[in-house]
């Protein structure tokens, strides 16, 4: 059964009504904005991998009690945020600040691509937590103001001062840094 062009609320419905391959719809749908998210709080891709795959585990038995009081996206937010957190609780993890570069496999503007996106990602982990997560939501999930007041539980006009401190601080250390912001 294709689920193209049916909503995330419908899904989970589905899912709900005993439609299991509704499940496996959300997943893929929404595996590699977890992956990201986690990726982003952890540094580390093994451990995103673990935690994206149990947050759809817990997705799959917490689901079925979902009830629609925000959107799906919303709610696995939420939990990948607090995998993300028990994940660091448990395991004190440190930003990679010496990620292997294999040169044989790009060229050199790739290489200070990568180097310029690892300090970019560096620097916004060097932001309070608040921030970084309005960033993160923002910017590299592209989600809207009030998606974003949603995921994080707060107003839009919260996230819009938090945005707007965040985005601040990098300019100036990007500058510091020596990173084109363009």
């Amino acid at each position: 059964m294709s689920f193209d062009g049916v909503c995330d609320v419908e899904l989970v419905r589905q899912f709900k009504s005993g439609n299991a391959a509704a499940f496996d719809a959300i997943v893929q749908r929404f595996q590699d904005r977890v992956f990201r998210l986690a990726s982003v709080w952890l540094y580390d891709e093994q451990a995103a991998a673990d935690v994206a795959q149990e947050v759809f585990v817990r997705g799959y038995k917490g689901l079925r009690s979902f009830r629609f009081r925000s959107a799906p996206f919303t709610w696995l937010y939420r939990t990948t945020r607090n995998v993300c957190n028990e994940f660091n609780r448990l395991r004190k993890t440190e930003p990679l600040d010496d990620e292997p570069l294999d040169p044989t496999s790009a060229p050199e503007r790739d290489v200070s691509n990568y180097e310029s996106a690892r300090q970019v990602r560096k620097l916004v982990a060097g932001l309070p937590e608040r921030q970084r997560e309005v960033v993160v939501l923002r910017i590299f999930e592209d989600l809207s103001v009030k998606e974003t007041a949603q995921s994080m539980g707060c107003r839009e006009g919260t996230v819009k001062a938090l945005l707007h401190k965040a985005t601040e601080k990098l300019k100036t250390r990007m500058q510091h840094a020596g990173i084109s912001n363009e």
